[in-house]
């Protein structure tokens, strides 16, 4: 029985997945922003109760693959797809949009097939690929013209590869609250809550953009993490 906890969050990701692709048919596109963020959380929700509950299973790791393609590789797909319809000027680069699925798909089925261990991610993460997007979609400072055309193509790229990379990206999740042990860490939340205050949720992209960079970077300072975990 505790099991149907976490799939019930991993359910809920999935529904309103779809929910937002429903919505997106119908031009209702200021909804699917707040609904991708219940995505989210049950996302979050779901690997945490799996985790207190030990109900960790084969069953579970499939189900949440399933829920986070469609959340958070389909559904931005066709967000970004929509928005780059909207250029008369090669019209068809829209069509890079498939890569965020592919990618996506390819990335949950790599890491599905490896053990999952406990130290941060290997790759980019999935819903942090999709949460980028989502806020460069949705951001007030990107106008309609053929640079942010090209320059989102290139980020579709750029981010797909990085999904699928050895790199590593550190989680935020805490097994001890030593400030030496989780400096990267605090660091991303004190700048995120920084930013968020000055720019509001206009920030997202920035942030997410920082955290890409002190992982690269931070590469260089840390001898190689062998362990990797699931998104």
């Amino acid at each position: 029985m505790k099991a149907l906890i976490p799939n019930f969050f991993t359910s809920l990701n999935l529904c309103t997945g779809l929910v937002c692709l429903f919505l997106m048919l119908s031009d209702k596109y200021n909804t699917v922003y707040y609904l991708f963020f219940i995505c989210l959380i049950s996302d979050y929700l779901d690997g945490f109760f799996a985790k207190k509950l030990n109900t960790t299973s084969d069953f579970g790791r499939e189900l949440d693959s399933l829920a986070d393609l469609v959340s958070f590789g389909v559904v931005p797909s066709f967000l970004i797809f929509t928005w780059l319809n909207q250029f008369e000027f090669l019209n068809n680069l829209k069509y890079f949009s498939v890569l965020i699925v592919l990618f996506s798909a390819y990335r949950l089925a790599k890491f599905n097939s490896e053990e999952s261990q406990t130290k941060d991610f290997s790759g980019f993460p999935t819903p942090a690929n999709a949460l980028l997007l989502f806020s460069l979609y949705y951001s007030s400072f990107l106008p309609l013209d053929f640079l942010t055309q090209f320059s989102m193509v290139f980020i579709i790229i750029l981010s797909s590869l990085l999904m699928i990379s050895e790199f590593r990206f550190f989680s935020l999740k805490f097994s001890n609250y030593s400030f030496k042990d989780n400096l990267e860490k605090f660091l991303i939340i004190f700048i995120s809550v920084i930013l968020i205050i000055i720019k509001g949720f206009d920030s997202i992209y920035i942030i997410i953009t920082i955290y890409i960079l002190m992982s690269l970077i931070s590469k260089f300072f840390k001898r190689p993490y062998k362990h990797n975990i699931r998104d």
